[in-house]
């Protein structure tokens, strides 16, 4: 598989490349809800989501990705989906990512080498967010050009 397109994260209302794809976990446990998505070499998920780290909170903000369309059998065409397609009865703009417990991969500066395969690739440093059904929980920053490791706590007090 060749590097893939990132999904994103704004956080401190600053748009970062997220290194994982949170969306992947609600579409295992709930399967038949997952769309046909038009697939690049470079995005074969077939989506990129914009997510945003608000009080603690992951928050599905965006969904952008094309599905095909049918109607009766001679009429197909290509539509963009959004993340109101996939949650309808959802009012705001947004919705928190309950369903997904893991760790969210952030890169920070340059790349130190390239990998070509999915997000394999290294860089200067590296924050990693440990997330349990929609709520940061814990951050961990890794820096690689000073050997150093920061633990921060993040759950409300």
């Amino acid at each position: 598989m060749a590097a893939q397109l990132p999904d994103f994260l704004i956080l401190d209302g600053t748009k970062m490349d997220l290194y994982s794809n949170p969306l992947e976990s609600y579409w295992d446990l709930y399967p038949k809800k997952r769309p046909v998505f038009q697939s690049t070499e470079s995005c074969k998920r077939g989506y990129v989501a914009t997510w945003e780290l608000h009080d603690h909170l992951l928050i599905l903000r965006d969904i952008e990705g094309s599905v095909q369309k049918s109607n009766f059998i001679f009429w197909k065409k290509i539509i963009p989906y959004s993340w109101k397609m996939l949650f309808p009865k959802v009012h705001g703009n947004g919705v928190v990512a309950s369903w997904f417990t893991g760790k969210i991969r952030i890169p920070q500066g340059n790349k130190l080498f390239y990998v070509h395969h999915a997000y394999d690739s290294r860089f200067e440093r590296e924050i990693i967010i440990t997330i349990d059904k929609g709520e940061a929980i814990k951050t961990v920053e890794l820096d690689y050009t000073q050997q150093k490791l920061v633990v921060g706590n993040l759950a409300p007090t």
